[in-house]
């Protein structure tokens, strides 16, 4: 791997995960993502320079996160689904608001909410890829790898 939870929480100064085996899991789902990007020159080719590094390092750590969020949201989602039929014959999606246990009652909220970025990836693989490589791109552009070659550069490897 080329981070660990240390890094994440000392130099990321990332908050989001609390234990070290959910970071590690979706880590790891980051590095992927981040090597099918960079076509795998990370594997050959990690870059030297320590501002460099840092970068790859952070984009994985931001990306996890996402990752995380996404996957939370999604969670969410599935314990609320369902319809709420309006007064005028319209149907809405459904999100729980309130449970009680006593004689069992639930309140469901037929608005919208706010659209976040991981909303909306939770909800649309479209939005979902565009976002994750986003974030790659933000993070990776002009990055070079250890020979020179910047990281996103799609065309044949000139060094090996």
């Amino acid at each position: 791997m080329y981070i660990d939870f240390k890094y994440y929480q000392t130099e990321y100064g990332g908050e989001v995960f609390e234990s070290e085996e959910a970071f590690q899991k979706y880590a790891r789902k980051a590095e992927r993502r981040v090597d099918t990007s960079t076509y795998g020159k990370l594997s050959f080719a990690f870059p030297a320079a320590e501002k460099d590094a840092a970068a790859v390092k952070d984009c994985i750590c931001e990306l996890a996160e996402f990752l995380y969020r996404v996957n939370q949201l999604q969670a969410a989602a599935s314990d609320s689904v369902g319809v709420v039929k309006q007064e005028d014959g319209t149907v809405k999606g459904k999100v729980v608001t309130s449970v009680t246990s006593g004689s069992e009652s639930r309140g469901y909220s037929a608005g919208g909410g706010i659209a976040t970025v991981e909303s909306d990836a939770a909800k649309d693989r479209k939005v979902f890829d565009m976002a994750v490589y986003s974030i790659i791109r933000d993070g990776l552009s002009g990055v070079p790898d250890a020979n020179g070659v910047n990281l996103l550069y799609a065309g044949p490897y000139p060094v090996r």
